[in-house]
C-alpha cells in the first residue's frame, strides 16, 4: 500500500466517523415513540373492552330469566376479548396498574373471568391475577372468583362461594368445599362473609 493511498484511507475513515457522530446526534434530537404511548393505547383498548363486557351483560339473569340472543352476544364478545388479551400478553406481558391504570387491569380480569370457552387460557392467567392482587392492582375477590370458576368448570367444589348457576328460574350456589371454613378463606382475601354476599346477589338478581 502506498503512502498516498494510506493517507486517503485515513481521511475516509475519519470522515465516516464524523458522519456517524452527526447521524447519532440527529437521531437523539428526532422525536421518538415513547414507550408510554403503547401503554396509553392498551389502556384505551382495555377500558373499552371492559365497557363492552359489562354492557352485553346488562340485565342478564335478572328475575331468573336468561335470553338466548343475549347469551350468543356474550359468547361473541368474550371470544373476541380473550383473543385480543392473549395476543397482548404474549407480546407485552400481563398489564399492570403502573402501565395502564387500575381500571384497565380490572377490565383485563373481567376478560379472563368470562373466557369460559377457553379454560386453558383462564388457568394460564391465574398466576398473573394472583400477582396483581399481591401488587395491589386487583382485590382479593378477583383471585377468589377466577379460582372458583376454574374449580367449577373442572367439576370440583368451589372454595370461596363466588359462583352461582341459574336453575329453574333461581340462582343457586354451586357446590362448596368445606363450607365451615369458607368465611375464613374469604376473610383472608378481604371479602365479606358468604351470607352477606349471597344477600347482595339476591337483591340484585330479583330485579326492580
Amino acid at each position: 500500500m502506498t503512502e498516498l493511498s494510506a493517507h486517503r484511507i485515513h481521511r475516509i475513515a475519519a470522515r465516516t466517523a464524523i458522519l456517524l457522530v452527526l447521524a447519532n446526534q440527529a437521531c437523539d434530537r428526532a422525536p421518538r415513540q415513547h414507550p408510554d404511548a403503547d401503554f396509553t393505547e392498551a389502556r384505551r383498548e382495555l377500558e373499552e373492552r371492559g365497557r363492552t363486557d359489562q354492557a352485553v351483560r346488562e340485565g342478564f339473569g335478572v328475575g331468573g330469566q336468561a335470553d338466548s340472543t343475549q347469551v350468543m352476544a356474550m359468547v361473541r364478545t368474550d371470544s373476541a376479548n380473550a383473543k385480543w388479551l392473549a395476543d397482548y400478553v404474549a407480546r407485552r406481558g400481563w398489564p399492570t396498574a403502573e402501565q395502564v391504570g387500575k381500571d384497565a387491569v380490572g377490565a383485563a380480569f373481567l376478560i379472563v373471568q368470562h373466557a369460559v370457552h377457553d379454560t386453558a387460557f383462564m388457568r394460564a392467567m391465574l398466576p398473573h391475577i394472583e400477582e396483581g392482587y399481591r401488587r395491589g392492582d386487583l382485590d382479593g375477590g378477583a383471585v377468589a372468583m377466577l379460582t372458583d370458576r376454574l374449580e367449577v368448570r373442572a367439576g370440583r367444589p368451589q372454595l370461596y362461594g363466588t359462583q352461582l348457576s341459574l336453575k329453574d328460574g333461581r340462582w343457586v350456589l354451586d357446590s362448596l368445599a368445606d363450607p365451615a371454613g369458607v368465611d375464613e378463606r374469604r376473610r383472608r382475601l378481604g371479602m365479606p362473609p358468604l351470607a352477606e354476599y349471597l344477600r347482595l346477589v339476591d337483591s340484585v338478581m330479583r330485579g326492580p
